[in-house]
């Protein structure tokens, strides 16, 4: 079984890649402009910096991952399935765990794959559109379910430097 992504995956690269082109170029343009007063330039710079830091390292490497189950293997690809794979037998995982996030938009489930205490995969009903029949497929595994973890966005923050 492999993962689908959603459109709104899809975009998130787009976005992030356009982000950025964006800062490279304000950057670029900016710096050298004896103009602009350096405090508001550098809280500019660290507010979007951190904006760049979550889209990239947080959203498109922890959660827009690529995974195919085959056998009794997991094959973890992060960024969208373009980043190196990571193996994981189905003795490794040690269980997975539910969240829910909520949104504007509406919830959405989250499933955390574990070995041991650390997350390996996150898998989204925002970014894969076949959330649902790999969530069944991970069931009828035997993949013990250790249960809801409160989603935390401090600790989403803690996965971004961790993971």
């Amino acid at each position: 079984m492999k993962s689908k992504f959603r459109f709104t995956a899809y975009l998130l690269s787009l976005l992030g890649t356009g982000f950025t082109v964006m800062v490279l170029m304000v950057l670029s343009g900016n710096a050298l402009n004896p103009t602009i007063s350096l405090i508001p330039f550098i809280l500019f710079c660290s507010f979007f910096a951190f904006l760049w830091i979550w889209l990239i390292f947080g959203e498109l490497r922890t959660k827009a991952i690529s995974i195919e189950i085959e056998d009794r293997t997991f094959v973890i690809k992060r960024y969208l399935g373009l980043g190196t794979s990571r193996r994981f037998d189905l003795d490794d995982i040690s269980g997975f765990k539910t969240s829910i996030l909520s949104s504007k938009s509406g919830s959405y489930e989250y499933l955390y794959l574990m070995v041991g205490v650390k997350k390996v995969a996150k898998l989204s009903m925002f970014y894969h559109s076949n959330y649902k029949e790999l969530k069944r497929y991970i069931v009828s595994m035997n993949i013990k379910n250790i249960g809801f973890e409160r989603f935390s966005n401090r600790q989403e923050l803690k996965d971004i430097f961790s993971s």
